[in-house]
């Protein structure tokens, strides 16, 4: 069976090295579309500035799987959309991966094994979303949500939309439609570790994008009212005063905000977060002084 990883990216260069190293060796093809989209266009981005681009081309590639595409796109769909033209005809399955997302060697292979036996046609995972550094994580809402990833392809199939992750086909003779639950893979112990709210400078990139085009990201039109949905200051209000407070302090602002989450509790409920007991991917455990450096650096320059 042949897996193709998608990954779209601007500015990503966080876990961007260790996401590679962990699905290179699973990899028929790894596609890499790069560059801002049209918010970041209009703040005078042309390509990624912060290693993201040199990462990327320099990444070792002995079996050649690796192909990258530099652009500029309007909107995240026409930046997935640009790297499956390259997509072989021969691939089985399509694994639609953020640049900020890692799984562990054995649950890839397990789920590969599942696919090859099952035949799903698409996979949820539950997520492991890391806030403030790498020893919390976020519950409520965002462990609760289905990031759905792995798609079953034909030649020529298309994403229908990237918000939700949707692949399209063109030929008619396809699976019928089986899906594979975050639910049902986290019962086996399979789970996406995300690593989305570690680094302060990506927190603060985020927060701007998703306060200016929330509207459009959940309601198709944009809506310049439903930015009210997105905490005032989230980054300032909350994200740096609960990295830099005490437990305490921490405590109160989960209080005030009925978790940590960027989204106000009104519109979309609790978000907690609590202490990660587990064990993270080797990838990450083998790159942590170095994380960990990345992470105090760009915290002494917010």
């Amino acid at each position: 069976m042949k897996i193709a990883f998608g990954i779209i990216v601007f500015n990503g260069n966080y876990v961007l090295e260790e996401a590679l190293k962990s699905i290179y060796p699973y990899a028929s093809q790894i596609l890499i579309a790069e560059g801002p989209v049209t918010y970041w266009r209009q703040q005078g981005y042309s390509t990624s500035m912060d290693g993201t681009n040199e990462l990327i081309d320099n990444f070792p590639d002995p079996q050649n799987k690796i192909k990258v595409i530099h652009s500029q796109y309007l909107e995240k769909d026409e930046q997935c959309q640009a790297y499956m033209k390259f997509l072989n005809d021969d691939i089985d399955y399509l694994w639609n991966l953020d640049s900020d997302e890692i799984f562990k060697p054995a649950d890839i292979e397990k789920l590969t094994s599942i696919l090859e036996k099952e035949k799903y046609t698409s996979v949820g995972f539950k997520s492991i979303s890391f806030f403030g550094g790498f020893d919390y994580y976020l519950t409520g809402f965002e462990e609760k949500a289905e990031f759905r990833r792995v798609f079953k392809v034909y030649p020529n199939s298309y994403w229908a939309c990237h918000r939700p992750p949707t692949m399209a086909h063109r030929i008619k003779k396809i699976l019928p439609n089986k899906h594979l639950s975050f639910n049902t893979l986290a019962g086996q112990g399979i789970r996406m570790y995300h690593y989305s709210y570690v680094f302060s400078d990506q927190v603060y990139q985020k927060a701007k994008y998703t306060k200016e085009f929330v509207g459009k990201l959940h309601h198709g039109v944009f809506d310049p009212k439903k930015k009210t949905i997105i905490i005032n200051n989230y980054f300032e209000n909350v994200y740096l005063p609960w990295v830099k407070g005490n437990d305490l302090e921490r405590r109160k602002i989960e209080k005030k905000y009925k978790g940590v989450h960027e989204f106000i509790p009104k519109y979309r409920g609790k978000c907690f977060t609590t202490e990660f007991t587990g064990s993270h991917p080797k990838v990450i455990l083998d790159s942590m002084d170095k994380l960990k450096k990345k992470f105090d650096k760009q915290m002494r320059k917010h």
